[in-house]
């Protein structure tokens, strides 16, 4: 029988970084630690990070329609301005908290009618986070222009601000990610063996901890390693054996053999629990066409959620989980119109898709899921495009979120949402040039608000993001 022997090595690799991260476990060369701190819960909650590679145009996803502000946004990127008659009104209020905080009016994007529903709704589980992006401390037009002002190392370059926005550094130097600093800090409250962090996407900074173990696997299943056929399974056999404990000669050889031997445990049991009796398909709630690999992440993190609070053999005792998952295609160069016709009914479907799910089955206040991107894009249009923006919008969805609303810092320290201005450049306080919009939330209070109801204590949020204090404005309060 053929065997593809590139194909051996990778999911080799591939099943013993499902049990590490190259940056914590064998960079170390020790198996993970337990978390300094202790914390204990009686209840289950997850954290679902959604990235979108490649720099969202937030200014497309959600536009004003108001006469006033329409034609600001339609005369500042002509080419590409949605049709105000075709914008999905959003409801939230008019004024004051959870408003605009512009006194606009604004629609979502035609082709996410999923999510402005969820939006409109009564007891709504989706809120919009204003004008997020990657910042030291609050920065002006004028600190910009003259370098007075801290800023995030290589602003617009794709891999330094993804890096950036995954890590949130205490400094400009990325080297834990903030999806890793809370399990670092809250392992101790899962007993169980299933990991507390988990990719469905690969490897990336956000999985990056002093001491957890960033757990790899595939969007539909844990990989397994797949031995060529031979008779009476020789090659396993031996396989098994050199990975034995207390076979290996030295410290290397030992952390790799009990790394593998780990993967190799956790994938038999996460596989079980995605393979246990009565566990939902949840394929109805998910009807983008076949292959589409976020319906897949987020279909798997559904049913291992749904395995957790149904006490599925390994999964029981479960108190925390964060999961990471991702989609590409938002790099709108030149034809963006086209583009985000296309990848944002996908987007609106699956998020939706995901917490029908859980609400299906009564798990929706369990779960809470927010976006990240790269950057946002410019405010100005390129031809047919944009361009590598700073600040952008974000969604954050679950039954525990205060959805219907708009949520934010204005500067002021009020906590009130503030869409950015979408004058032209010379006239727009917000526009540090070329139409790249400054945000006015810091990711570091995004990510303080979710750490927030995820059980971390003021002081160890803190220590998840220095820079906080740097904002008057600490939780948002949009959960």
């Amino acid at each position: 029988m053929h065997y593809d022997r590139r194909r051996f090595l990778r999911n080799t690799i591939s099943a013993a970084l499902g049990g590490a991260s190259v940056y914590s476990m064998l960079g170390q060369l020790q198996l993970a630690q337990a978390a300094t701190s202790s914390y204990t819960f009686s209840d289950y909650r997850a954290l679902v990070c959604v990235f979108l590679y490649g720099g969202n145009d937030a200014f497309n996803n959600i536009a004003p329609i108001d006469a006033a502000h329409y034609a600001q946004y339609k005369a500042v990127r002509p080419s590409i301005a949605l049709a105000q008659n075709q914008l999905i009104k959003l409801n939230a209020p008019a004024s004051g908290a959870g408003s605009p905080g512009d006194g606009g009016t604004y629609g979502m994007h035609p082709g996410m009618p999923e999510l402005a529903t969820l939006f409109n709704q009564s007891q709504s589980p989706l809120a919009i986070v204003a004008n997020v992006g990657s910042l030291v401390g609050p920065t002006s037009k004028q600190g910009y222009a003259s370098n007075s002002a801290a800023l995030p190392p290589q602003l617009f370059s794709h891999a330094d601000q993804e890096a950036y926005w995954q890590s949130c550094p205490p400094s400009n130097t990325p080297v834990t990610g903030w999806g890793g600093r809370i399990c670092d800090l809250l392992a101790a409250a899962n007993p169980s063996g299933i990991p507390i962090l988990t990719s469905l996407t690969g490897e990336d900074v956000f999985l990056r901890g002093q001491n957890v173990n960033g757990y790899i696997m595939n969007a539909d299943s844990a990989p397994v390693l797949d031995f060529p056929w031979d008779e009476g399974n020789k090659i396993g056999t031996a396989f098994s054996a050199l990975h034995a404990s207390g076979t290996q000669a030295n410290a290397l050889e030992r952390t790799y053999a009990a790394t593998m031997n780990h993967a190799r445990a956790t994938a038999d049991l996460i596989n079980k629990g995605l393979g246990a009796t009565g566990i939902p398909d949840f394929a109805a709630y998910f009807p983008n066409p076949s292959g589409y690999d976020l319906d897949t992440q987020l279909k798997t993190v559904a049913k291992l959620i749904w395995a957790v609070c149904n006490n599925v053999t390994g999964f029981a005792n479960t108190r925390r989980q964060v999961f990471f998952v991702s989609v590409g295609g938002f790099d709108t160069h030149s034809d963006e119109t086209t583009q985000l016709a296309t990848v944002l009914p996908l987007l609106s479907k699956s998020l939706s898709g995901f917490y029908r799910a859980l609400q299906s089955v009564g798990l929706q206040n369990k779960a809470t899921l927010f976006t990240a991107s790269d950057f946002g894009r410019t405010l100005s249009a390129n031809a047919n495009g944009t361009d590598h923006g700073w600040g952008g919008h974000h969604y954050v969805l679950g039954g525990a979120v205060a959805g219907g609303k708009f949520y934010g810092d204005n500067r002021n320290g009020s906590g009130t949402a503030a869409m950015p201005s979408l004058a032209l450049s010379d006239n727009n306080a917000d526009d540090a040039g070329y139409g790249q919009i400054i945000p006015t939330t810091s990711i570091d209070q995004y990510s303080a608000t979710l750490a927030n109801w995820f059980g971390l204590s003021s002081s160890d949020i803190a220590l998840l993001h220095p820079n906080l204090s740097n904002f008057s404005t600490r939780n948002l309060g949009f959960v």
